[in-house]
Parts: C-alpha cells; structure tokens; sequence
C-alpha cells in the first residue's frame, strides 16, 4: 500500500506556512521510510505519511502524547506490535485539525 500523495502536498503546505517559505527551504526533508513518506525537520522525524492500512499520517509529538491521543482519531502509535511513546497516528478524522498536528509535531521538534 502507497502513502497518498494528495496528503503529502497538504503536510508540505501546511509546513511551509508554519515555518515560513524560507526555513521550509533550508529546513525540510522528505525521506522514504517506514513505508511511508518521513519529513525531518532540524535534522529530526518530524511526521511521517503513512503507507500502514487505516494510519494516515504519524506525529512525533514527544512527552505530551499521552493528553493528545484523547482527541478524535488520533491514537498511540504500534509498530510491529510495540507501542512508540511520543508518536501519534492519526486517521481520517483526524486530518481535520492537520494544521494543530503540524504545529504539536513542530512544537516538540524545537525542543530535540
């Protein structure tokens, strides 16, 4: 399964928005991983695009995951079997608040 690439230009323009064209440039980099498409931010996993069933999007969001898995379709993420501290998946639903999970994801990368 691909990861969608409608999704990926969305992250992209929200990320450029967030950042500012200028530190999207000189900061972003997509990267083919976790059969999915990553963007590192500063160096470090910022979101990941998913190709899991049902996984649209991966958010690395650090200690404060555990208030946020809360919210409608975000939940902890489970990687071959094991729950991942710090990373959110969201599903379709939770692509409706896309640009707060791009600012959480963006928050905690500041502090890496």
């Amino acid at each position: 399964m691909g990861y969608d690439k409608q999704l990926v230009n969305a992250v992209r323009q929200e990320l450029e928005k967030q950042l500012g064209p200028a530190l999207f440039e000189d900061e972003v980099v997509e990267k083919k991983m976790f059969g999915g498409l990553a963007f590192m931010v500063r160096g470090s996993l910022c979101l990941t695009v998913s190709g899991r069933k049902g996984v649209c999007l991966m958010v690395r969001v650090g200690d404060t995951c555990d208030n946020l898995e809360r919210r409608a379709g975000a939940s902890t993420t489970i990687m071959r079997g094991k729950s991942r501290k710090g990373y959110v998946d969201l599903d379709e639903r939770g692509l409706e608040e896309l640009g707060y999970w791009i600012d959480k994801a963006l928050k905690f990368n500041r502090t890496l």
